[in-house]
């Protein structure tokens, strides 16, 4: 999910906090929250629920544009 990774980075940026602050102030793994950024990872329910607070948002926010990415069909490149 490509796209709650970006809105947690854009998210995390707008406030100014690093990767390594934002997992701290959550309790998560930073690695796992590097790769969920990079859309490597999918995040869980729980860990959006973990870093909602720090990030001054709710989950609903982070997940915003799920519906669409998901309808969009992938385009070879």
């Amino acid at each position: 999910m490509p796209v709650v990774g970006r809105n947690i980075a854009q998210r995390r940026e707008t406030l100014g906090l690093s990767q390594r602050a934002l997992s701290d102030q959550a309790s998560v793994d930073r690695i796992f929250l590097r790769g969920v950024e990079a859309g490597e990872r999918t995040p869980t329910v729980v860990f959006l629920a973990k870093i909602a607070p720090p990030l001054q948002t709710t989950v609903a926010a982070l997940t915003r544009g799920i519906e669409q990415a998901m309808a969009t069909p992938a385009q070879d490149s």
